[in-house]
């Protein structure tokens, strides 16, 4: 039996299953947009660069470089900033922090001291994380995204692929929709993984990403046409 031959309570419940389906799918991109695309559109990145951002970071300047040379570029010299580049070329080690903690104590500790209203930078621990480069999303955050979206977005595919392998549409066309969404998440965080190494890979990510928008659009769409040609017919007037 193909769905749209289905009782009338398995095609309310396949209406009410795609229905929330469509709606979180478009609530999807709503959270796509605002958490992951405007925050780079309003710094100014592309949609490329700003997945590279995210996974593979940007490993050109730091935090504190970034400060140093912007809004409290009046704060050091240029010998003094010389001497922060330096240290963290070096991998701002504890080792050499001796270098740069009189520039700290003499420039930085009237606002950034102990009790004020600013983030404390007065001694190693405050200034390290800032001179780390950004490497993007950390390996066990990595990791966890990875096995939550393994386990989770497959399951709405098999809700999804449920009641499309049951339309009329061609088995190829199903066969082939079918599959799509599943390979296109693996293909997908494996360029998470990859972009992790290779800055080049986020066009992989996005491509993955688009597939099981695709793929998930149309299954949607042709489940619920085949749902409404389900639909008994009004009787006619008179």
């Amino acid at each position: 039996m193909s769905l749209r031959s289905q009782p009338l309570s398995f095609r309310i419940y396949s209406g009410a299953v795609l229905g929330v389906l469509g709606l979180g799918f478009l609530l999807a991109f709503v959270y796509l947009y605002a958490s992951e695309i405007r925050p780079h559109q309003i710094q100014g990145h592309g949609l490329i660069q700003g997945v590279a951002r995210t996974y593979y970071g940007d490993r050109t300047t730091t935090r504190l470089e970034n400060v140093l040379k912007g809004s409290m570029a009046d704060t050091v010299n240029p010998d003094e900033l010389k001497a922060f580049k330096v240290w963290i070329k070096n991998g701002a080690q504890k080792e050499g922090f001796d270098k740069v903690a009189p520039i700290v104590t003499n420039n930085c500790a009237s606002c950034h001291g102990e009790g004020g209203t600013l983030p404390k930078l007065v001694a190693y621990d405050d200034i390290a994380p800032l001179a780390r480069y950004d490497t993007g999303v950390a390996l066990k955050s990595l990791a966890r995204m990875s096995h939550v979206h393994l386990l989770g977005i497959p399951m709405l595919f098999f809700m999804l692929g449920y009641f499309f392998v049951k339309t009329r549409w061609r088995e190829g066309l199903k066969a082939a929709l079918v599959a799509l969404p599943f390979l296109a998440v693996v293909w997908d965080i494996a360029h998470w993984w990859i972009t992790k190494r290779y800055e080049s890979a986020a066009l992989g990510i996005i491509l993955g990403g688009a597939m099981m928008g695709l793929g998930f659009a149309f299954q949607w769409f042709l489940s619920v046409a085949d749902l409404l040609m389900a639909l008994p017919k009004p009787p006619p007037e008179g």
